[in-house]
């Protein structure tokens, strides 16, 4: 406000000398006669306007500010305003015309249905007249000013002004056409940001003569272009569904899952395209999270949380849609953004802890005791004592076969027997074996007296000397990762 104040009294210093005789002048001119009495021209409309220059700032706008009321005079406003309030009064002079024109606001129209819905927040006036009237068939045919006021007077002839709205008309309405018709085919496509967009740039251009109809054919019937487009627009995001590859994923706690998982934007089965979408997760992903040609993003799991409840969610990056021009009719579109789907997917944990269950054929002791000492060395392996928690089984079966019976009269009788270890880890889901160890024709000699489940036990005493010296070389080989168990539904 300081510059401009000193600007003024430059000015002021500048043009002292023709301030005088300008302002003389302005004050004897004498004022035309269409300003009392407007002019009656056939065939032709006229507009005659007025503005205040004291209400003038330098971009043609009303001002109620001081500092500028005291530099409004012609000599001001000349070296600052230039022509700015002259642009002003033939706006207005425009709207005058406007308003003898007479424009009927057909009730089916476009303009129509949006006035009666509240929907219509806009100035139809200055659209109009920026875009059909704004034209050099409207012509000056005089202006007049002093210190106070700006005057012009415009005609337009009844026959340029058809002739102006029927060019108009048919160039705007081919070109919107066009426009419907390429937003159709981006949507068929699944490019519904470009449809959005076409649509949008086809209602501003037809704006001006959303007042009335324009009928055209569109599958064999007559519509309206401007409440068809409409139509496009504000649908053009409907019906937009997200889906997901599955609806759970099993995950260790602080682990990556090795799988990617698919979510698919679709509107009424066509891939929507290039479209985003929001992932929302306490754990770590990965992935493209814009759709590709078949609609679909792609993300993996790097690191899942320990929360015993987790869950996905999936949007529609609606800032991305609306990323519009904002016409007359945005508003409506937008109220409309709850229509989007969302996608939800459950990431279950569940415990990576190999849990191994024994099995002894027949009880024996000794064996018992050698294999669970070696089974418990083993870090990877959790021995359970309920079957139905266990991952894996072992099965320990022990057999002892009478080879060679002594002579009964012999002095001292004694038995040769062959006994056998054979021990097996199954997986108990699938009950595929995984690992199998064994020793086979342990030879071993006892008194006909000692009864069968004594030989067994004592043979079976004998072979642990082995078990503990062979098996755990044997074993070491064998792992088991039952995430990989879990995992392997998700491929």
């Amino acid at each position: 406000m300081r510059r401009l104040s000193l600007m003024i009294i430059a000015a002021f210093s500048f043009a002292a000398f023709t301030s005088v005789s300008l302002t003389a002048s302005a004050q004897n001119a004498k004022k035309p006669n269409w300003i009392t009495k407007a002019p009656t021209v056939k065939d032709t409309y006229v507009g005659i306007a007025s503005v205040s220059k004291r209400s003038m700032n330098p971009d043609g706008e009303s001002s109620d500010n001081s500092s500028v009321q005291m530099a409004s005079s012609i000599i001001v406003s000349q070296l600052f305003f230039n022509d700015k309030y002259k642009e002003s009064g033939k706006k207005e002079a425009q709207k005058k015309i406007l308003g003898s024109l007479h424009l009927a606001v057909d009730a089916n129209s476009l303009l129509g249905k949006l006035i009666m819905k509240g929907a219509y927040l806009t100035s139809f006036d200055d659209v109009f007249v920026e875009n059909v009237l704004n034209t050099p068939l409207f012509k000056l045919q005089g202006e007049w000013e002093d210190d106070e006021e700006y005057w012009c007077y415009y005609t337009i002839t009844e026959k340029d002004y058809q002739a102006r709205m029927a060019a108009f008309e048919d160039s705007i309405c081919n070109q919107a056409e066009t426009m419907w018709k390429l937003g159709m085919s981006y949507q068929q496509e699944g490019l519904l940001y470009s449809a959005a967009k076409t649509y949008s740039q086809a209602l501003d251009l037809v704006h001006p003569l959303i007042y009335t109809q324009h009928m055209v054919k569109h599958d064999f019937e007559n519509v309206d272009l401007f409440m068809s487009l409409y139509n496009s627009y504000i649908h053009v995001y409907d019906d937009i569904k997200i889906s997901c590859s599955t609806n759970e994923i099993p995950a260790v706690a602080g682990e990556a899952v090795p799988s990617t998982f698919t979510v698919k934007v679709d509107q009424k089965g066509v891939p929507v395209q290039k479209v985003g979408v929001i992932l929302d997760y306490e754990g770590t992903t990965d992935g493209s999270l814009i759709t590709n040609e078949n609609g679909e993003i792609t993300f993996s799991i790097v690191k899942a949380t320990d929360e015993p409840q987790q869950l996905i969610s999936f949007s529609i990056d609606k800032e991305g849609l609306y990323d519009l021009p904002e016409s007359y009719v945005f508003s409506q579109l937008t109220e409309r953004s709850d229509n989007f789907g969302t996608a939800e997917i459950n990431v279950k944990l569940f415990d990576p802890t190999n849990y191994i269950y024994l099995n002894f054929n027949p009880s024996d002791s000794a064996t018992e005791k050698a294999v669970n000492e070696l089974i418990s060395a083993r870090k990877d392996l959790t021995i359970v004592k309920d079957r139905k928690n266990a991952d894996l089984i072992l099965d320990a079966r022990l057999a002892s076969l009478l080879q060679q019976q002594s002579d009964p009269k012999a002095k001292w009788p004694i038995n040769q027997f062959s006994t056998s270890l054979l021990i097996t880890v199954d997986e108990k889901s699938s009950g595929k074996e995984l690992f199998n160890f064994e020793i086979k024709d342990f030879q071993y000699l006892a008194p006909t007296s000692l009864s069968r489940e004594k030989v067994l036990h004592s043979s079976a005493k004998e072979m642990s000397r082995q078990l503990l010296r062979e098996f755990p070389d044997n074993f070491k080989s064998f792992s088991y990762d039952k995430r990989a168990l879990v995992w392997s539904t998700l491929k």
